[in-house]
């Protein structure tokens, strides 16, 4: 009976021993496939991140650019600039004048033209003189720099020369102030900006890199300069003022505004007096014409009337004839 019951059991034990192995097999293949799976999810973890890196450094560039004026200020630790205040700049003004003159001399008041412009620490830029025939200045056309605050005083000397007389005279000014403070807060603004880039510079690694802000420093570097001349030029126009100056010869027959009066006591006075002065000037020069003649006649006129005389008693004796016997 005992041999009959195991045999009973045998298939039961072979059918559990499959499916104990089945299950085996399927757990071990599930752990290899889950293997499997996180490591292709490492894969691709790993790939998905080198592709950010590369895109991030070759967006470096532009995203350092784009961010320079708060990232960049942190980095290089240097402190902002201040702003230009409105309120300390002084008022810049351009003034320039106008002087026509005219004079007999010109080459004397071009001359005293050039003392008032050393008198006001000044200097003549440009100079242009015609002459006439004679080799004399007949004009003159000069340019004076004169400082702003001495613009008035040298109008004033310009306007009352003495040797020479006041044609025309004009003066304008022209405010900058605003044009001047925009020009320093951005050219204050341009060096701050260089000196970030210059901080992105230092740090760059890659040639792409070094290219991209190398053109771009460059670009801001000469802006910089064409403000820099902006400014210089703006204060330069407003330290010192311009004057042009230009000395006309007057003319020798030059016609009298106001016309005299030609009638009256005085002016009958006045035409007998020249009459007789032409008279006696006229008279003095028959005398002096006359004068030669008068002495030679005097001279020579007594011993030729004395022999006229006696060749007239000699040949003028009548013969005489003989008496009849």
């Amino acid at each position: 009976m005992r041999t009959t019951a195991r045999r009973a059991r045998a298939p039961f034990l072979l059918l559990a021993a499959v499916a104990l192995t089945v299950g085996l097999a399927g757990c071990s293949g599930a752990d290899d496939s889950n293997s499997g799976d996180g490591g292709d999810s490492t894969a691709a973890g790993a790939s998905a991140q080198s592709r950010d890196g590369v895109a991030a450094e070759e967006a470096a560039p532009d995203a350092a650019f784009a961010d320079e004026d708060a990232d960049g200020a942190r980095a290089s630790g240097a402190e902002a600039e201040p702003a230009v205040d409105a309120q300390q700049v002084q008022r810049a003004i351009i003034r320039k004048g106008n002087v026509e003159l005219r004079a007999d001399d010109v080459g004397k008041a071009r001359f005293d033209v050039e003392k008032v412009a050393s008198r006001y620490f000044g200097e003549i830029t440009d100079e242009e003189t015609t002459t006439d025939d004679d080799g004399d200045a007949a004009f003159t056309h000069l340019v004076l720099r004169i400082p702003t605050e001495k613009f008035d005083d040298a109008m004033d000397d310009l306007e009352g020369l003495e040797t020479a007389e006041l044609v025309a005279a004009n003066t304008s000014s022209n405010d900058v102030t605003t044009k001047l403070i925009d020009t320093q807060t951005r050219l204050a603004a341009q060096k701050r900006s260089i000196a970030r880039i210059t901080v992105l510079f230092d740090r760059a690694e890659s040639i792409r890199d070094i290219m991209s802000i190398e053109s771009e420093l460059a670009r801001r570097q000469a802006d910089l300069e064409s403000l820099e001349r902006q400014a210089a030029f703006l204060r330069g126009q407003t330290a010192m003022s311009t004057i042009t100056v230009s000395v006309d010869q007057t003319p020798a027959t030059a016609v009298k505004k106001a016309e005299e009066d030609d009638s009256g006591f005085v002016a009958g006075f006045e035409a007998g007096w020249d009459a007789l002065a032409a008279f006696a000037v006229g008279l003095a020069t028959a005398l002096g014409a006359l004068l030669p003649w008068i002495v030679a006649v005097a001279i020579l006129g007594p011993p030729t009337w004395l022999l006229v005389r006696w060749l007239r008693r000699r040949f003028s004796k009548p013969a005489r004839t003989p008496s009849a016997a």
